[in-house]
């Protein structure tokens, strides 16, 4: 049914959402201030970060969020590649479709988690923060994504965790399932008309991706 898949990134591929909630309220508890919310912190996934930043430069200073967000970036290579995406990846590759990724961080943020596990042998395409004037909840994203491996949206998968990143796939014309993080299956999908949610990297391959 799909040629090729384009993966997010943050909390899709990798834990990025807990990791860089717990970065950033271990760097705030260090300096005695007030740590963030998961509420809060929930609202500004999938999306631009302006305004979680906004409220750290006003709380720690723009040196003081540059830090975090460096640790944030640095530390990500400690984190593992979730299982089921992983399983998927692969069996993708056995099949020879292609896949990309579209992230609203920067391309070069996300590298050392990368290179760390070894996406390069899977994932053809990335296109992050610095292709775009507009990041999710945008479609830009995707459909320079969908660009760069030269098919049509609608031959296109999305896998995403977040309701920014489903809505940025689906207004750019791809169907999309949704893999949730303990952080994103509290945001409320109900209004998205999505193929499939927290799936099985074989219910995937089953479903969309066998032999007929």
């Amino acid at each position: 049914m799909y040629r090729a898949v384009i993966f997010d990134f943050d909390g899709t591929i990798i834990d990025t959402e807990q990791h860089i909630f717990d970065t950033i309220n271990r760097h705030l508890n260090e300096v005695g201030a007030e740590p963030i919310t998961t509420e809060f912190y929930r609202q500004t996934i999938g999306g631009s970060d302006e305004v979680l930043k906004d409220y750290l430069n006003q709380v720690v200073g723009e040196e003081g969020t540059a830090r975090i967000y460096q640790d944030v970036h640095e530390s990500s290579t400690e984190l593992e590649i979730f299982p089921e995406i992983h399983a998927l990846m692969k069996q993708l590759k056995q099949r020879h479709i292609p896949m990309a990724i579209a992230t609203s961080s920067y391309r070069r943020d996300i590298q050392p988690a990368f290179d760390h596990l070894g996406l390069e042998h899977y994932i053809e395409v990335v296109i992050g923060k610095e292709d775009v004037d507009e990041v999710k909840p945008s479609p830009e994203l995707y459909l320079r994504a969908v660009q760069a491996l030269n098919y049509n949206p609608v031959n296109c998968l999305a896998i995403e965790d977040s309701t920014n990143g489903a809505e940025a796939a689906m207004m750019a014309g791809l169907d999309v399932i949704v893999q949730t993080n303990q952080m994103t299956v509290a945001h409320d999908f109900s209004s998205f008309n999505y193929v499939g949610k927290d799936m099985s990297a074989n219910d995937i391959i089953q479903h969309y991706f066998a032999k007929e």
